[in-house]
């Protein structure tokens, strides 16, 4: 009975400094809209050019008002595990992969593997794209580990 009780005590300290922290930094959420990869009725690819690929940075302070803060033309792909776009625990920097690029090859589009990480200040006002990372190539499942 006691052991429970003290287990009990230790699971409420831990949960209420996790909510303290948790607290601290904005409540974002962060979206990615693939433009260049589509499916027609039937489930089959539509490829098209790229440039029209965001990533939105929505606030849920209020979860009934969602807010979009900035709508930013970052490129990022939906090819891969859903994965592909993370915020550090702090709320400080999100990441954003970009698994693949589409590019016109004669007449027609095609796809290849891309290799940009892009890094966004989620601290900045609005937040912003502040930096541009090359990794190996397809990166996808981005993962920040809970510690940042």
């Amino acid at each position: 009975m006691i052991r429970n009780a003290i287990a009990l005590a230790a699971a409420a300290a831990f949960a209420g400094s996790f909510a303290i922290s948790a607290a601290r930094a904005a409540p974002y959420m962060i979206v990615g809209n693939d433009e260049k990869l589509l499916w027609d009725d039937e489930g089959k690819p539509v490829l098209s050019p790229p440039g029209k690929d965001s990533v939105l940075i929505v606030d849920l302070a209020n979860p009934e008002e969602p807010k979009i803060v900035v709508n930013l033309p970052i490129k990022n792909s939906v090819v891969g595990p859903p994965v592909n776009l993370d915020i550090d625990p702090s709320g400080s920097i999100a990441l954003v992969a970009d698994s693949i690029d589409v590019a016109k090859e004669g007449e027609a589009l095609k796809q290849s593997p891309d290799n940009k990480i892009y890094v966004i200040d989620l601290k900045a006002n609005p937040p912003k794209l502040t930096a541009t990372l090359t990794g190996g190539k397809q990166p996808s499942g981005l993962s920040i580990s809970p510690n940042g």
